[in-house]
Order: structure tokens, then sequence, then C-alpha cells
């Protein structure tokens, strides 16, 4: 697909613009990832001939940059929405013959004149065919976070009807062309023409006719054919409201349906939009041109095409994905390119929280897919869910894309943050690596760059979602490079030259970065190189397996141990098993016949390979052991190497020759035991802005809470304007504790986290210092970490005995200090309301709910919801709403991994609501739906809590360790009765005075809690 006939070579040369020297600018960094520079040395090279396909939340065609590509044509040149969002039912229209000429009416009552007076109007009487009809109701939009007022005219209660009918495809093409979108198309080539032909030899066209004023008279309107045909677009607007803006562009495409007999039944119009302004900032960055109207202003690819997928639901939270949106849409990317002889570079800024790197259905599939499709060149952004390590999204993971961390520059945070940072660096949330080899490499991770009209806020916007257009804007110059210069490659030629040309960014580690920066020039150099190679053609990429203790089949992509003490250390030694993915074109001798020697290189001193020389023959793979050595190992913290795989004695060198890599992480923790009393202390000295340092901390037997404390220097001397915040990860790379703000030296200097059992589990913690963009210095900081443990008898209180009317309720607790030293505070024992807990089964659909009330009893809750690593990976996305009476989501956020949280309490004013709680699972493949499901635990919280009172012997109170003390525990006070089903929960809380700073009046930091719960 990548090759192009001369013809078509030349056509596109020739339509190439000369335009005088423009201002380069840093708000859409292009230039950081080298794709300026290329493009100057080679003007043809800037993405033209490449199709870039967003999928995202849409993308608006009225966005400045997004209208034309440097040649002239239409940028847009495709949209299709996979997210049911768009998808309007239509019913059967009433001929209304009470009005002047051809009127129609739909069921609800809405009337549509003036269907006479259109160039090209349904026919009508006997034997005509059928006219739909919809309607577009701004209610419709009604949880959309964004978009409320279609047409900008101060409300949004408008309605603005539609009907859909066929015509002859002389008569429609007669009066109103072939189509733009048709004459382009057919422009592209030999393929793309004979497929527009094929479409054309249809004798009847759908047409769709909006009121897009709402005056219901249609004679004014245009008719408006599927996209493709001729770029049609339109906007709703208000004749009262003369000013209004051109909020959000409109296309439409229609969809025939019939029964199970083959009967025709109402078509569905889907309408594509962007309202979600996500997808459309991502498509200027990967290939916008002159965005903002600015000359130079563009994105990587300025020349390639746009086509909109758009799969991003955006009246659920974060535009979340639906069932199969994302596989529908990759699917017709695929389609696409083969349809029409163009290659398609797919870019997905989307992505959930990994559960299990490698073994979630999306990735797996996409695997599959890219086997098949080697001129589909996909990437992806990494997440945004640093800087813990080994926190890579989903379907980031897969072997066969291209995941893309997020850069930052020392340009980019003075232009876009007004910061005056030390180095370049990445942004600290970006996702990194650990179980899996990714990301592959960083791109900048923020830019000012193309939002629909409805968007008044600033235009920048940062995140690996923003890396990921920046990869494949640079992806479609290389792709479009080839294709002009007669090449023969695959995305796997691609994805090796991004990563072998790549430049690391010194002071980030592999796991950080992988390859390192992208780097367009040097990239081209390697892609020419393998172009040339007979051997790169036959192989897409290599399958690597190796033992994963944290998965839960024992393998992954990278070896990856972070187990208490570190091993394997020397002389344990590490085994990959490697496979190889073949082009699909080679046939069975020439994959019997295949043969690869290699040569390793360690780019780490701990880390060499003692398999000596390996090779493949066939598909049969091979295995190659890796020895670490222990002595050069750190005693602590997080070190990552690879191990380089070279062709040797083959066709290919250099860079070129680099194969495949096999990553290598080890985590070993700090020790926590008698010898430095279950605490250290850690000191920073000058952390620069946008920087980690990780600290890593195996939980001691016996432990049942960390306390971490941050504490910003303040001394003398100290740099103004420094700021820190930390981060705590389990080990799992799972975040625990929440976001406690930044600790400042002009704020607050410090900041303090408590992490209690059973959240507290056994393992090697990851405690990450993270600095601000904008911080005025260095940071230098004081971090200290502690653990207490106790044992309690019982683990929950489940019985509180009152003996009679008027009497407290008591019972008794013994609680044994495990760890050596002594507490010294007080305890608290308090009933806060109602809870309940059920398993959730879910049979043959995507969406569950449930009904549940607030009142002036307990007029708040908070939800808790969980589902099993197995479930999640079925998922691309999964949202949890909280929706009111009327249908609002007044919560909306969705599962982050395997829990979702949310709460709400009853509005001011209010003594009692019903809420439903809604969850709108997104399964990458629709089988999977047949059974799932969660647990969901709704605690109920009282307005007025019931407090108790713990004695134990002496004030304040003294736990010493190895000596049991019994605590009374008793309530005075009554509390309301549980609604049937409900259990009444509460708990007591030890607070130690010496643990830390504390409130006036308070017992000290929480160091344990003892759940009660109450039948």
């Amino acid at each position: 697909l990548v090759s192009m006939s001369l013809l078509a070579a030349v056509a596109l040369t020739a339509l190439a613009v000369t335009a005088a020297p423009v201002r380069e600018w840093n708000f859409l960094p292009a230039r950081q990832t080298g794709a300026v520079d290329f493009i100057k040395t080679h003007p043809q090279y800037d993405g033209r001939g490449v199709v870039v396909a967003i999928l995202d939340t849409g993308v608006d065609a009225f966005a400045p940059g997004l209208q034309t590509t440097t040649t002239g044509q239409v940028k847009l040149i495709e949209v299709r929405d996979f997210s049911t969002e768009g998808d309007w039912e239509t019913a059967e229209a009433e001929v209304d013959t009470t009005a002047d000429g051809l009127a129609f009416r739909a069921p609800e009552g809405l009337l549509l004149r003036g269907a006479d007076r259109l160039a090209v109007p349904p026919t009508a009487g006997p034997g005509a065919d059928t006219v739909y009809i919809g309607v577009i109701g701004e209610d419709r939009f009604l949880n959309n976070p964004d978009v409320h007022d279609l047409n900008d005219d101060g409300d949004t209660g408008d309605r603005f009807g539609f009907i859909v009918y066929t015509a002859a495809r002389a008569d429609v093409e007669a009066a109103l062309g072939v189509g733009e979108g048709y004459e382009e198309l057919r422009g592209l080539g030999d393929k793309a023409a004979e497929a527009v032909a094929k479409e054309r030899r249809s004798q009847r066209v759908w047409l769709v006719v909006v009121d897009t004023d709402g005056n219901g008279d249609l004679a004014d309107e245009a008719m408006l054919r599927d996209y493709h045909v001729n770029h049609d677009t339109f906007a709703l607007t208000s004749p009262d409201a003369p000013d209004s803006r051109e909020l959000m562009a409109w296309e439409v495409n229609v969809r025939a349906n019939e029964d199970h007999l083959g009967a025709p039944l109402a078509p569905t119009v889907e309408f594509h939009f962007d309202d979600g302004s996500h997808g459309s900032h991502c498509a200027g960055i990967a290939a916008g041109h002159d965005v903002m109207g600015q000359a130079g202003l563009n994105g990587g690819a300025p020349g390639a095409w746009l086509m909109s997928c758009k799969l991003g639901d955006n009246r659920l939270a974060g535009g979340a994905t639906r069932t199969e949106s994302m596989k529908k849409a990759y699917q017709y990317a695929a389609d696409f390119g083969e349809r029409y002889g163009v290659p398609v570079v797919v870019n997905m800024s989307f992505g959930i929280l990994s559960v299990e790197e490698g073994d979630d259905a999306m990735g797996l599939w996409l695997n599959d897919l890219l086997r098949e499709h080697p001129n589909l060149y996909v990437c992806t952004s990494a997440g945004n869910e640093g800087p813990g390590i080994s926190s890579v999204g989903l379907p980031a993971t897969a072997w066969s894309v291209i995941s893309s961390g997020a850069y930052l520059s020392r340009e980019t945070a003075r232009d876009l943050y007004n910061a005056d940072m030390i180095r370049d660096t990445l942004f600290n949330f970006s996702s990194r690596g650990g179980e899996t080899n990714k990301p592959d490499v960083v791109s900048p991770g923020s830019a000012l760059s193309t939002v629909p009209g409805y968007i008044d806020g600033p235009a920048r916007y940062n995140g690996t979602s923003m890396a990921s257009p920046q990869t494949a804007g640079a992806v479609a110059c290389l792709v479009g490079a080839a294709r002009q210069e007669g090449l023969d490659i695959h995305w796997g030629m691609v994805k090796r030259a991004l990563i072998a040309g790549a430049r690391p960014v010194p002071g980030l580690e592999l796991l950080d970065q992988g390859g390192g920066l992208v780097n367009v020039p040097a990239s081209w150099k390697v892609l020419r190189k393998l172009a040339a190679s007979t051997s790169a053609h036959d192989l897409l990429w290599y399958e690597i397996s190796t033992t994963a203790p944290f998965q839960a089949d024992g393998k992954a992509e990278a070896a990856y141990w972070r187990t208490p003490g570190g091993e394997p250390v020397s002389p344990r030694t590490v085994t990959f098993t490697v496979k190889p993915v073949f082009h699909p074109d080679l046939d069975p001798d020439r994959k019997d016949n295949f043969f690869r020697a290699f040569r390793f290189q360690s780019d780490a001193d701990w880390l060499e390979v003692v398999s000596g020389d390996r090779y493949i023959r066939g598909d049969m793979g091979m295995t190659i052991t890796c020895r670490y050595d222990g002595k050069r190992l750190p005693e602590s913290g997080a070190t990552s190497g690879r191990i380089i795989a070279s062709l040797d004695g083959g066709d290919l060198d250099g860079l070129a020759a680099r194969e495949f890599y096999l990553w290598n992480t080890v985590v070993r923790g700090d020790v926590f035991d008698r010898t430095n009393g279950y605490r250290r202390t850690y000191t920073g000295k000058n952390l620069p802005q946008s920087s980690v340092r990780r600290y890593y901390v195996d939980v001691p037997p016996g432990a049942s809470a960390m306390r971490v404390r941050l504490e910003v220097s303040r001394e003398v001397g100290a740099a103004e304007g420094a700021a820190a915040v930390i981060e705590i990860c389990d080990p799992q790379g799972h975040v625990h504790g929440g976001y406690g703000g930044y600790a400042s030296r002009e704020g607050e200097p410090v900041r303090e986290t408590t992490i209690l059992a059973p959240e507290l589990v056994t393992g090697t913690w990851e405690i990450n210092v993270a600095t601000a963009i904008t911080a005025r210095s260095a940071t230098s900081y004081r971090l200290d970490v502690a653990f207490d443990g106790y044992t309690v008898e019982p683990e929950t209180i489940t019985d509180l005995k009152r003996p009679g009317t008027g009497k407290a309720a008591t019972g008794r607790v013994r609680v044994t200090r495990m760890l050596p030293g002594v507490f010294r505070g007080a305890a608290e024992a308090v009933i806060l309301g109602y809870r309940t807990e059920d398993e959730v089964t879910v049979n043959d659909t995507d969406t569950w709910s449930r009904d549940f009330t607030l009142d002036g009893t307990t007029p708040r809750a908070e939800l808790h919801l969980e589902m099993t690593k197995q479930v999640a990976n079925l998922f691309t996305d999964c949202a949890v709403n909280i929706l009111d009476e009327s249908g609002k989501a007044v919560r909306a956020t969705g599962f982050d991994g395997l829990v979702a949280d949310l709460g709400i309490s009853l509005p001011a004013g209010r003594d009692k609501a019903t809420y439903t709680l809604q969850v709108v699972g997104a399964f990458a493949i629709p089988t999977d739906m047949a059974q799932w499901g969660f647990t969901v635990e709704e605690k109920d919280f009282l307005a007025a809590p019931v407090s108790g009172t713990v004695k134990g012997p002496g004030t304040p109170l003294r736990l010493y360790a190895g000596v049991p003390v019994d605590l009374d525990v008793s309530f005075g006070g009554n509390w309301p009765a549980p609604p049937a089903g409900r259990q009444v929960f509460g708990a007591v809380r030890f607070g130690d005075k010496d643990a830390g700073p504390h409130a006036p009046g308070a017992p000290g930091p929480v160091v344990l809690e003892v759940p009660i719960r109450l039948d």
C-alpha cells in the first residue's frame, strides 16, 4: 500500500505551494521532534499522501488550522462516529396536507415545511419513496460538561428537525455535482478511483436536510450527503440571535437498516461532531496547518489529511469509549487504507490504567490486527499515571503500537507555562515502564492547538495525549517521505527506526523514556536503510516473553523484579523467549527458511547475556539468558537496562541493524527493622523543576501503618519558590493516599500521608518526590518514612452489647503493639452510618444501575466499586455516574484500574432525594459482556455521627511493644436503626501524639483504625 504510481507522485509534487519564510513558534513544538527541520530540508515530505486517523472525541472541521493541507486540499477527508453518541434514530414521516407545499410532521408533532423547494426534493404521492424524520434536541447534551447551547442563543431548549430520504444518483449529481470528496479521493491513485467508481454504481443516494436555524422551513437548507462524498458541513444557528457563533461543526453519514428478513427499516443518521475538544486538539498537533490562523504554526505533518474516527462519548466522564467503539474505529481506519490504497497513521490519545500489562483484550486484538495490516501505523499515549514506574496504560502496552511519553523542554516551559526550568525533562504525570518495555519513545507533551468554537478558555493542553499526536505527525512525515520515494515499508520498520533514531534525554532512565525523544531526521536515515533491506521486509516485530511474578499468567514482555530484597541478584539468571512476527505476505517456504543470527550489547554494567551466539530459524523462536551482577546493582532503588539485539551477518549495520530490545528492571527497597527503629530520613538536594526522585521501602512484617512526611527546606539560604509533592505507589504501581497538594517554602512546607492496613500490603512500595514545573528554583527537602505495627483482637468489632434501654452499648478490643517503641496518645470511637456490600453480576449488557436515597438522617453517601483483574482487562473504559431524578449526571467518573470511588451529598434545602448509580462498561470485544460483574460498597453517613468512649489503662493511653492492652469501647447514645439489609459502621481510631504534627485537641495522626460493623 505504500508504493505509489509515478503519476500520483508527480501530482502531489505539483500541488506544492512555495511559501515565504515564516516565524517558527514554540507553542506547537514539532520543531523539537526534528519534524520542522526535516520538512525544511525536504519540503515535499510534510506528510502529504498520508491520512492521519484521529481516534478520539471527534475533529471539528471549523477549527482554524484544520481546513486545508499545505497543498490546498481539504484537510478533513473522512469522519465517522463509532461512539453511538451521534446516532439519531428516525421514524417514518407523516405528510402534512394542511401546510403549504410539501411538509412533514414527526410523530412528536414537529413540522418541517418547504421540502418541495429543494433542488432534489423527496417524491410525493402514490408510490413515493419513504421520507424519514428525526429531531436534534439540545436536551440530548444534558450530561455533556462542555456543550449545552448548540446554537449559542442563550437557552438549552431548542429543537432542530431533519428529514432523510433517497433520490436518484443521476438527479443528485446533476444538481449538486459528483462531490468534492469523491474528486479528492479518486485523485489518490488507481485503487482509490476504482473504489469511488464502485460506490457510484449505486442508483440511489441518501440525502439529509437539517433545519439548521430551527425555523421549521427546509427551503433554504443544504442537502447533505455522506461526508466523504462532498465534505458537507453545517452548524446550528438561531434567527433570534444574530450574533451567535458557529460553535460546532456537524457532518452526517446515513446507515441503512433492515430486519432479519432483509426488509428495510428506518435508517440511522450518524451525526459527527467534536463536543469534547480533545480530538480536535490532537488533530492540530498531528497535522494542523496554520493553526489559529498563524502562518507557520503547524503540527508535525501539515501536509497530511485527517480522518476523524470518533470513539469517545462525551456524555460520559472523560469522553469514555463505548462497547466496541475502539475496535470499530481501528478496523475502519485499516479498511479505509485498504479501500483507497493510502497509508493510514492512527493516533489514539486514549487509554485506561493498566492492571495486567500486555494481557488486556484490546491490546491483544490490536496485535492481531497489525499482524494482518502492515501498512497501518498506530501511535498511542503511554498514559498519565506517572511518575510511578510500571504505570503505562492500556492498550498502550501492546507490542505492536508506538507508545509515547510526555517530554517537556525548557522552551515549552518558558513559552507555555512562563516557567524557567533548569533542564529538559518529562512531565511528572508521564507514565513509566517496568513490567513492559514502554514507552517506546517520548514527544513534546504540551501544545497550543486547535479547539472547537465552544472552548472559551486556554487552548493549551498537556498530557501524553499531546505527545502521541506529535509522534503520529513524525510518523506521517516518515511514511509520506517513503511513499514519495517509492520505498516499500511497514509499521515494524517505522517503529524500529523511531526507537533507534531517538535522542536519549540526559538525566532520564530507560523506563522513563524508552528510546528517547523522537528525532525525525535520524529516524529517516534508519528507515531508508531498512527499506533497502530484504531481511527487514520479512519481519514485522518480535514477541518477547519472560517470567513475571506480578502477572496472572506469570509472563510479561520485560523482566521486572520488585520483590523484597530485590531478587533476583547474582548469580541469578533471567531467560527471555523471542519469536518472530512475520509479514503476512510471507509464504510458508520463506517462513520455514527464515534465519537470523544476533549479536548482543548491554547498556548497563550490571546486565550481561550469557547465552553466547543465538539465532532464530523458522518460527520456532529462541531463548536468551541474561545474568545480573548483584555487586553492581545499587542497594536500593529502581535500576533499568536493556540488551540490544542487532542483526549479525545480515544486510544491515549500525542503528538499522537493531532488531529488538530486552528490558530488565530491578527494584530493591530499603529495609526497615530494629536497627533503624523502623524509620528512615531521606534528604534531597536541589531537585530540578518537573523532576522526580524515587524511594523504595520494604514494608516490614507486622507493619499496619506507614507514615510519610515531606518537608520542603526552610533553612536560611534555601531557594525561594521551591515546591514538591509526594506520590505513594503500592507494589503493583497503583497510587494510594490521594493528592495532598504541594509542600512549598512560601506556603505550607509540610505534607503528610498515612497508609493503614488493610490498604498497606507487604512488598516494596514506591515513594516519589516530584517538583512543580513552575517552581522558581530547584527544591531541597527532607522525607521521613516510619512504620507502626499493631495486632487487634477482634480485627473488626461486630458486637456491642446494650443490656437495656438507656444503657450503654459496650464491647472490648485487645491491642498489641508489634514494633519497637511506645504509642502515646488516645483512641476515639464513632458510629458513622450504614453500609452495604453487594456482589453484582451483569448478564448480556454493558450497562447496570440501581437507585439509592439520601435524606435528613443520612445526607451523604460514598460508593466504592471494585472489579477483578480478569474483568478489568476486558474493557477499554468503564464509566460510573450518579444521576439525579432528571437523568442529569451530578457525579461522573470511571474505574481507575480496579476501583471507582465517588460520593454525593444532599443539596442544600432538600430533605430527601433519590439518585441512580450507573455503570457503563465499554467492552473491547462485545461477546465479553455475556457475564461480568463487580462489588459495590455503599456507605450512607449520618448527619449526626454518634461518638463513643474508649477506656484503657492511663491517660494518655500508652501501648508498649509486645504488651497486650484491653480497651473498653462504649456508646452511651443511640443511633437510628439501619434500613433492612444494612449494617451500622464506624471505627475506633488511635492517634499517636508522638507520630507528628496534629490539630489542637486531636489525638494525633491516626496510626491504627479498627472497623466497627454491626448487623
